[in-house]
């Protein structure tokens, strides 16, 4: 493994960082990582820097959510345009009750950031939908992901760049299903047991997303709920396994990844998301530390069976697995989020004719 690691260049399909620290010499973990995955910089925290600097967000991918966008905003500089436009965008209905008016300004911030960022990176930029609250709404999530694909081509965003950022909950995948049917690409996300993976799978998602270092540390607080040694491993193993023999367009994403062992226990998955601080880190190790365990190379231990399931059995999967409870903790974030963006733009807009 490791001599395929050292004397073999990165595949064609992985994703190129440079990381600000410094470049990565050669044969290092970073290069080790690039050769099997795609990796992509968190950047919910380089925004705030690369404001300040005045620093391209460089060939990685993005996610815009209602905290980026108020991070931006905030920071000033070129992703504070965003807001600013949409804040006259004349399809605003300005007679309208502030709820309504309000979300139609951060519908079109989050439009306009996700088309500036789609224009600064080599990846894809996946948008999360506006509010958050919609999660259990399948008709109110397609509603919304349609408005902002309208908005998107009005903007000439590339289709194949974008992706509406959608959890997994049973309405969340019923509308991912419908949505990928008219070619509206979905990133499905708050992943944290086999039977999510499998129906955002089923359901053609384009993204998946699991959460590695969660998965381990609620299985750690809850004993008994598996044997395994390693559940977030065997989450993302199984997921990978499944989607490939089901030879399914979707990737898998691994995020949660706390320090290098964890991004290279999950090496060979189609997506890392990690920080600047971990790729500094591996760029800084030899190849040697990588190891010989490569993920995609892992067959899947779990159950073949592939039955649609019912949304009760979906619901008592969630119930004993940490999906329930991180949806749960995602919900008042996201809610928080969404309030303390909202209080912003009203605070922006008075004295405005909007």
């Amino acid at each position: 493994v490791l001599s395929r690691i050292v004397n073999s260049p990165p595949s064609s399909r992985a994703v190129r960082v440079v990381p600000r620290a410094a470049s990565a010499p050669a044969g290092s973990a970073l290069d080790a990582l690039q050769a099997f995955s795609n990796v992509v910089l968190d950047a919910k925290k380089s925004v705030l820097d690369d404001a300040r600097a005045g620093l391209d967000l460089g060939p990685k991918a993005g996610v815009v959510s209602a905290s980026v966008l108020a991070t931006a905003s905030r920071a000033g500089g070129r992703d504070a345009g965003a807001l600013e436009g949409a804040m006259v965008y004349d399809k605003c209905d300005i007679v309208s009750a502030e709820p309504v008016k309000y979300e139609c300004v951060i519908d079109k911030a989050m439009v306009n950031l996700a088309a500036m960022w789609a224009e600064r990176v080599e990846g894809r930029v996946a948008v999360e939908l506006f509010p958050t609250s919609m999660a259990d709404d399948t008709d109110a999530l397609l509603v919304k992901a349609r408005h902002y694909a309208n908005m998107a081509r009005d903007l000439k965003i590339v289709p194949e760049k974008l992706l509406f950022k959608i959890p997994a909950t049973y309405a969340g995948i019923e509308a991912v299903k419908t949505l990928e049917a008219e070619g509206i690409s979905c990133h499905v996300s708050d992943v944290y047991c086999a039977e999510q993976a499998r129906a955002a799978i089923d359901a053609n998602a384009t993204v998946v997303q699991l959460y590695y270092s969660r998965v381990n540390a609620w299985h750690k607080a809850n004993p008994g709920k598996t044997t395994s040694a390693d559940p977030g491993y065997d989450l993302a193993r199984d997921a990978l396994a499944y989607a490939r023999a089901r030879k399914a367009k979707t990737k898998i994403m691994v995020a949660s990844l706390h320090n290098k062992d964890a991004v290279l226990r999950v090496l060979g998955v189609d997506y890392v998301l990690v920080s600047q601080r971990i790729i500094d880190e591996m760029a800084k190790a030899p190849a040697s530390d990588v190891g010989e365990t490569i993920i995609s190379d892992a067959p899947s231990t779990s159950s073949s069976s592939t039955a649609a399931l019912s949304k009760k059995a979906f619901d008592d999967a969630l119930a004993n697995s940490p999906a329930k409870t991180e949806l749960a903790i995602a919900r008042r974030r996201n809610a928080a989020a969404d309030g303390d963006l909202m209080n912003y733009i009203k605070e922006k807009t008075v004295g405005l004719n909007v």
